[in-house]
């Protein structure tokens, strides 16, 4: 089994907020044996795209995290 962990920030937040959570993840998880993971911060909420609401913003993560993992599997 693969785990995937989508990060994404609130409110007028920034994808570089989620930097320091990602590397204590990473920190957390390396020690596992036989857990693959990926941990992916998403890209394609910044701003003022934040206030487009969660079904708008939620929906432009699920295609950015299906087009990303579509180039890594191909």
């Amino acid at each position: 089994m693969v785990h995937l962990f989508v990060l994404v920030h609130g409110m007028e937040g920034s994808p570089s907020h989620l930097g320091e959570l990602k590397r204590i993840m990473e920190e957390k998880y390396s020690s596992r044996e036989n857990a693959p993971y990926y941990i992916y911060i998403a890209q394609s909420t910044k701003g003022e795209l934040t206030f487009d609401g969660i079904d708008w913003c939620g929906e432009r993560v699920a295609k950015e995290v299906g087009l990303s993992f579509d180039v890594l599997n191909s």
